[in-house]
């Protein structure tokens, strides 16, 4: 009988925000199973005040390639006498803190090219198969961070529009930042309309880039001044928020927030934003040879034709047409 499981996932946020499908299903349909979380050190608040876990091991990644580190967190584990270890991602760290916890079972990450919400699912259904797929995911946020996020932001107009433009690493990234004067013309189309205030989300390494986008009017930069769970409070309070792909947008999609993607070079069907409220748009613009050797060959911009035939024009008649805030 699994009554004790432990889920572990590391690295990207947006993929930790997708794996919450499964401590949320299986509580669902059986409360008295005690479910525990292994992630990374800089994405454990996110999880620390999800109450359906009974505990949230925070992993320090400096030391992910410090034997006595792995062996130590493996041993911790272990006295916890799991049932069952649902691994959510390949590596030799991974298997060998396993080996050592030494659960009664392990359950991989199921490798069905559907979306990464599904795959999760079907992970966990290996273990419990008669559970259900949740409509929307949630995250769970501190009274007091969602009161400090609502003092920062309660003397400006509604609505409120959270842009989450990206930047830092959209190098690496191919095709996932929309250019500085998109988001311009996009936030004015939207202010001139429906009023209201757009806050800048972004970290701190962005920043700077950012800057360029207070020409919107009115506009807040909040790129690099608030934590991971701050971040997070802010979305909760968006009545829009819109992003390319990244861990920002599948965080506001699990807040309950209208929240719209604009897809470059990544398909919506496996990585778009997950629930009701969740909307994808995608480019007209396909590369004829796979994007990757397109935009590595062609260093003129950081902005990629994938999602530059998104335009301001496509976005803002979506957004009237679909969405109501």
């Amino acid at each position: 009988m699994n009554k004790k499981i432990l889920v572990a996932r590391f690295g990207a946020i947006g993929d930790v925000v997708h794996t919450t499908i499964i401590h949320q299903s299986i509580k669902e349909k059986y409360p008295d199973c005690e479910l525990h979380f292994l992630t990374s050190d800089f994405i454990a608040p996110l999880l620390e005040n999800d109450p359906r876990l009974a505990k949230v091991y925070s992993f320090n990644n400096k030391k992910r390639d410090d034997f006595f580190y792995l062996l130590k967190l493996g041993l911790q584990l272990r006295k916890e006498k799991f049932d069952t270890i649902i691994i959510l991602q390949n590596s030799i760290r991974s298997r060998f803190m396993n080996l050592i916890a030494n659960p009664k079972r392990i359950v991989y990450r199921n490798r069905h090219r559907v979306h990464a919400v599904d795959a999760f699912f079907n992970s966990a259904k290996e273990v419990f198969e008669d559970i259900e797929k949740p409509q929307d995911l949630k995250l769970f946020i501190a009274e007091k961070t969602i009161t400090s996020i609502e003092e920062k932001t309660q003397k400006y107009p509604k609505p409120f529009f959270v842009i989450n433009p990206g930047g830092e690493n959209d190098s690496l990234r191919q095709g996932r930042i929309w250019s500085l004067e998109n988001w311009m013309e996009l936030s004015n189309k939207l202010v001139k309309k429906h009023g209201g205030t757009v806050f800048i989300a972004g970290s701190k390494g962005e920043r700077g880039y950012h800057k360029e986008l207070l020409k919107i009017n009115p506009s807040i930069l909040f790129s690099g001044e608030l934590t991971l769970d701050e971040s997070a409070a802010l979305f909760s309070k968006a009545d829009l928020f819109i992003s390319g792909d990244s861990g920002p947008l599948h965080m506001a999609s699990a807040l309950g927030v209208n929240t719209l993607a604009l897809m470059g070079s990544t398909d919506a069907t496996a990585c778009g934003p997950y629930g009701s409220k969740g909307y994808a748009i995608n480019p007209s613009f396909k590369c004829p040879t796979g994007c990757d050797k397109v935009c590595l060959q062609s260093q003129e911009s950081i902005y990629k034709p994938c999602m530059q035939s998104i335009t301001p024009k496509i976005v803002f008649d979506f957004i009237e047409k679909n969405i109501g805030f």
